[in-house]
């Protein structure tokens, strides 16, 4: 068994590390980090977004940079310019992106998926509070709707045609089957973070997904190849997301009697060395909370998921700062955003990778 475990952990990282970090590398080169509003800054200046919310999930609004602290890997950093974002005006729209993952999840779960997702888009009389398109991850590709629209009825007929992809297909069982789960997820996600980061502004990306396979037992067999190889792409993915300002969001239909939908946690960590680097680090829900975004178990109730994780549209502060001098390249730095108000909840990017080279 170890040696069918390892030649298929072989398998995934040869066969699928051209395709994810010539995608990363690709967009790294074309987006630059998105500078805000009349920001004197350098060109090596980093700009992060910032959910802060009370205890209830409410945006906390009229907060000033004063009442902000910024650590980079436990030092505070200058921060050159700072303002709050409106994501209902017509100034900084907001885009979200919903995507149902008929991967990882069987037929009849997708079917309760689809129609709670139609619930959506059908509330308040089919009209959306920001510009919203679908999308559908499957072993063959991922199908994107790519006009934005605030027509929630046509977004549902859109979702009925996607009908024929979220059929799945025949797959392999066992530890194959999850390997192969993997390849297809981190190819998908590859170029969905591609395209959202190609367009301005804000993205909002909330997957109904339990997420694809984490692999814990491979952590004793990972190469130190593979391991180069996860710590490159969680590191493609990281940066990647932050400067197309991109956060995501796992709504997790979880069911009674599956495995653990917790276990990610145990993987969120920034990865500083090639060493700890292990598969769990490129979970959706690890990348998820790493983004800034949120993880959710949502059981049945995926309308509700979907309307919590839209909240995070409507505002947020967006703050440009200096990093520290770059010692070494491709080092990570964790970041803390501390806020000096009672009952705060913050929530942005986790860090970032400088001076990243290939």
């Amino acid at each position: 068994m170890q040696l069918f475990r390892a030649q298929a952990l072989n398998a995934l990282s040869v066969s699928s590390i051209a395709l994810l970090l010539g995608a990363g590398a690709a967009c790294l080169a074309q987006t630059a980090s998105p500078a805000a509003p009349g920001t004197p800054a350098s060109p090596d200046s980093i700009t992060i977004d910032a959910r802060v919310t009370d205890k209830l999930g409410h945006h906390l609004s009229g907060l000033q940079a004063q009442d902000f602290t910024l650590l980079d890997n436990k030092l505070p950093v200058k921060v050159v310019d700072f303002h709050e974002i409106d994501g209902r005006s017509n100034a900084e729209p907001v885009r979200v992106l919903i995507v149902i993952d008929a991967i990882n999840t069987g037929f009849e779960v997708v079917a309760q998926e689809r129609d709670q997702l139609t619930e959506f888009l059908k509330q308040d009389g089919g009209h959306l509070a920001h510009p919203t398109t679908l999308a559908v991850f499957t072993e063959k590709g991922i199908s994107i709707e790519k006009t934005f629209t605030t027509d929630g009825a046509g977004l549902s007929a859109t979702l009925a045609k996607f009908q024929n992809d979220l059929r799945t297909v025949q797959r392999s069982a066992g530890f194959w089957g999850a390997t192969e789960k993997l390849q297809w997820s981190l190819s998908d996600l590859g170029q969905l973070t591609t395209y959202e980061s190609s367009l301005p502004g804000r993205k909002l990306v909330i997957f109904i997904s339990p997420g694809w396979p984490i692999l814990p037992w491979a952590g004793s067999q990972e190469s130190v190849k593979q391991r180069q190889w996860v710590f490159s792409v969680v590191e493609a993915f990281s940066n990647q997301l932050r400067e197309g300002r991109v956060a995501l969001y796992a709504i997790d239909p979880f069911i009674l009697g599956r495995t653990n939908p917790f276990y990610y946690q145990s993987y969120l960590k920034g990865i500083a060395k090639t060493n700890d680097a292990e598969y769990g680090s490129l979970s959706l829900q690890v990348l998820a909370a790493h983004s800034g975004g949120l993880v959710q178990d949502s059981g049945s109730d995926i309308k509700g998921g979907i309307n919590s994780a839209i909240r995070d549209a409507n505002a947020c502060y967006t703050i440009t700062f200096e990093p520290p001098p770059l010692d070494k390249p491709n080092e990570y730095h964790d970041l803390r955003l501390q806020v000096n108000k009672p009952g705060a909840v913050v929530r942005t990017t986790a860090g970032y990778y400088s001076n990243v080279q290939r």
